[in-house]
């Protein structure tokens, strides 16, 4: 039997791990502006609890229509209090900032500003906020790889930055499990172990990333969370902020040419190779199975 077809038996973090599929240029592109809203679970599989107020569903619902990404999120400990922590980020390129609140009662959520949020215009919904805010996925009942490799991580993760780090439900690419995002920044690791964590948590609290972890930074699109990646390799960059995408557009049917600022301006020629292996590439609703694209450097050059 082939490696591949052995691999559709395993969980899809562990079939990822086994093939080195890179990690990079995963996060999701539709992901600049956010909402958190504080909520102890359980969380269903999709959509919201049974529980979650209607008022605030609706919010919930109309932020997504406006392309806002709503994630509920709780404490590791003390999941059951009287009131919720709510959280607005923007992670664009060169406009990043939380708000943060907590509300006694989630219909107050009917005051957001969506229109705001979803522009990335701080809507004075709450207090600005400095400290990063750091989401584990641990959403088991979505995908068992996530309860089962990212529970514990967020638990060290939690003892090396204490009050900063919060679990959440899904928030894409089950198979890069544990998956962690860190906001404002808008930056995506994934596929990490214990051994990771003390050197993670020194990079997000510095404003960097950890870059043989890194999957990309929400909202970009997946050529340049790219483009992104293979200059930071190449200049071994790891400061989120030092790297900024200044534009991209197809090359002579290619790939994509992207244009950074680092410092000076770099070129970098990406394009999309085919995967090789069919295999499990989500353990969700009975698992899916998938052969995924491959980003690869075509050329790199500075400009000035």
């Amino acid at each position: 039997m082939s490696s591949a077809h052995r691999s559709l038996d395993a969980s899809c973090a562990a079939v990822r791990a086994d093939l080195d599929e890179p990690l990079y240029a995963s996060a999701p592109e539709l992901a600049s502006s956010w909402l958190l809203v504080e909520h102890p679970g359980p969380w269903p599989s999709s959509g919201l609890p049974q529980d979650f107020p209607g008022p605030a569903r609706d919010v919930l619902e109309a932020a997504t229509e406006a392309g806002v990404r709503p994630q509920l999120i709780r404490r590791l400990v003390d999941r059951r209090r009287p009131a919720a922590t709510v959280v607005l980020a923007s992670c664009r390129p060169g406009r990043t900032w939380t708000e943060r609140r907590t509300l006694t009662d989630l219909r107050a959520l009917t005051d957001l500003d969506i229109p705001a949020l979803a522009d990335g215009t701080p809507p004075g919904f709450g207090t600005r906020a400095s400290e990063p805010v750091v989401l584990v996925c641990t959403h088991g009942r979505r995908d068992v790889c996530c309860a089962r490799l990212g529970r514990p991580l967020a638990v060290l993760l939690d003892a090396q930055l204490p009050g900063q780090v919060w679990e959440t439900n899904h928030v894409g690419g089950d198979r890069f499990a544990p998956n962690v995002v860190a906001l404002p920044d808008g930056t995506y690791h994934g596929g990490l172990s214990p051994t990771d964590v003390p050197e993670l948590a020194e990079a997000l609290a510095g404003g960097r990333v950890l870059l043989r972890r890194l999957r990309g930074r929400a909202g970009l699109p997946s050529a340049v969370q790219a483009a992104d990646y293979f200059v930071r390799e190449h200049l071994q960059e790891a400061a989120v902020h030092a790297v900024r995408p200044v534009s991209s557009a197809p090359f002579a049917a290619m790939g994509t040419c992207v244009e950074l600022l680092v410092g000076t301006r770099w070129c970098v020629h990406v394009r999309t190779r085919p995967g090789t292996a069919a295999r499990l590439t989500s353990c969700a609703g009975g698992g899916t199975v998938g052969t995924p694209d491959v980003y690869e450097l075509v050329g790199l050059r500075r400009l000035t």
